[in-house]
Order: C-alpha cells, then structure tokens, then sequence
C-alpha cells in the first residue's frame, strides 16, 4: 500500500515537471523570435523602390535578431498577388509582407473579385511613407501649382497627367486635388512609374504624377509634393498643404503577417520594427532612396489604413471606375 502511494507520488511530480518542462519551452520558443530566417515578401517588382526598402529593412533587421530576413518578390496585379498568399500563409511570425498598405486600401475598389479579405490581415507596422509629387519638363509652360490649375479650369478635362494605375495611390491623390480644387484634369494611366516618366519627359503628358522616389536623375520640375510637409529631398519645392489643398495620403508602407498570428510575436516584431525604422543605418539607406522613415505602431498603422480606406470609399464612386 504505502508502495503504490510512493509510486503515486513519485508519476505526480514526475507529470507536473514535464508539464512544468513543457511549458518553459514554449515560452522560451515564444521568447526567442526570430528564431529562424523570416520569409520578407514584396508584392512588387523586384527593381522597385519598395524592394530597396525591403532589402535595406531586412539587412538592420538581421542585424538586430542574429537571423535572416530573406527578402522575396511575389508581384502581380498591384500587390494583391502577395497580400492572397500571405493571407494563407502559416501565422507563426516567419511569413511577412513588406509593402504599401495599397492592396487594403485601393485595390477593393478597382478588383471585381479580391481573393483576400482584410480582416485575414494584421497590420504591424508603418516604416516610411511613399510621397508623390505633381512634375512638368524643365520646358513646359506650367511654372506653378496655381498655374497649373488655371489652365485646367480654362480647359475643362483638356490637361493631361499620367499616374502609376486606375486606383493607385497618385491616382486617387489627383482625385482627391481635383475635388478640392474643383477641377477636371485628363487622367491616363500606365503601368508603374517608368513608362509614365519617359512619356513625362518626352512631352507627351501635361504633367506626372510620380513617386518622389522615381525622380532622381529625372529632368522634371516638381510644382508641388502630394503630403502636409515638404520632402527633405526637395526642400525648396511647397507641400499641397501649404498651397491650400487638403493635404492626400501618401503610400502607407510597412509590415504585415496573416491574421492570427499570436500578439506575442505581433508585438516582439512591433519593437523589432521600430528599433529598424529608427535607426542612423536605415535612415542613410532610405535617404539615397529619397524615401523618409516613419514609424507607426501596429494600433496607429490600423487606423491611418481604416481612414485611408473610408476615404477612398468616398471618393472612387465620382471617379467611375471600370473594375478588373
């Protein structure tokens, strides 16, 4: 009896250890990531301005954890292509997506179909913001931003811009300075920056509607920079806000994991984010890049992308846009 009472005693502890040995190894597990190289996507070219931000963010990252961001395109169809795999992708923390927010926020209004849901997204952190910029050739008679609106209100829908693609983020911009101002402007689309630029500086476009981040070595004059600030990289050039526009929101550009993923690890990539973002070697890196770190946590990132989208939503249906 008093064996079988021992032996009793002696499975107890033995359970409650393991069970106690368990569970200290899964915080530690918990405690430990990165623990193994973080699958960074980019939704977008892999020559493209965000691929070097990427590239340039995973470099400090690594840095930082002692593992290896490995930074990988999936492009297609404006980054929609990268956010759908990311939202079926495991929500362990090692699958991210390094991105505009712009599939959440433009692309449901210029896709019939979309094949992710926001909801199936977690936002976590805001890095730098894409700013663009209203620009002429060095030739062209439009000197300034008032001018420019002078001649559109004197030619209804007879001055031409291109931007980056029906719902892009230089493209609702416009939108949204056209409805300001109360002007019609002839809005032609291209398929990303370069394309437009050679038809901006070969004279074929009144006027472009680039990523500030496309311009360097560009023969274009800026009038205006779409934010409520000027642009270190262009000091001299006034913001929309100072020219009394509402100023438009620029490319909201950041992380993101499929929802889901646990709030530990959200937050542990939340510090990892804002330790990068904030930091004298990233800040060089995106200076060359004429791009401007800012940080945002993953509860403000989550409200600037709602309000972005509300926005949007308000703004799309006067601009009659053919869905895909």
């Amino acid at each position: 009896m008093k064996t079988a009472a021992v032996r009793s005693l002696r499975a107890s502890a033995t359970g409650f250890i393991l069970a106690m040995f368990g569970t200290t190894s899964a915080i530690a597990q918990a405690g430990a990531y990165p623990g193994k190289p973080v699958e960074t996507i980019v939704p977008y070219s892999v020559g493209g301005g965000v691929a070097a931000m990427a590239r340039a963010f995973a470099a400090e990252a690594a840095k930082d954890t002692g593992q290896q961001w490995v930074v990988s395109a999936r492009e297609g169809a404006g980054g929609v292509v990268g956010f759908s795999f990311l939202a079926r992708a495991k929500p362990d923390g090692y699958t991210v997506v390094f991105s505009p927010a712009s599939p959440m926020t433009n692309a449901p209004f210029v896709n019939a179909r979309m094949p992710f849901t926001n909801d199936q997204i977690e936002p976590v952190c805001q890095v730098f913001e894409n700013v663009f910029a209203i620009a002429v050739r060095q030739e062209s008679p439009i000197q300034t931003f008032a001018g420019l609106m002078t001649m559109a209100r004197q030619a209804p829908g007879g001055v031409s811009y291109g931007h980056a693609g029906p719902g892009s983020v230089a493209h609702l911009s416009m939108a949204a300075v056209e409805r300001a101002m109360k002007v019609r402007f002839n809005a032609i689309g291209y398929r990303g920056d370069g394309p437009l630029l050679t038809d901006a500086m070969g004279g074929t476009l009144d006027f472009s509607v680039p990523a500030i981040s496309s311009l360097a070595g560009k023969n274009l004059r800026i009038l205006a920079v779409l934010s409520d600030r000027r642009h270190p990289a262009f000091p001299n050039v006034p913001s929309i806000a100072e020219l009394g526009v509402p100023p438009v929101t620029p490319g909201l550009n950041g992380l993101f994991v499929p929802a889901g993923t646990p709030a530990t690890i959200v937050s542990q990539m939340e510090r990892i984010c804002e330790k990068v973002t904030n930091s004298s070697a990233f800040a060089e890196s995106a200076k060359v890049l004429h791009q401007v770190p800012k940080f945002l946590g993953s509860a403000a990132f989550k409200e600037r992308i709602a309000a972005t989208y509300n926005f949007n939503a308000a703004l799309v249906p006067d601009l009659k846009l053919e869905k895909n």
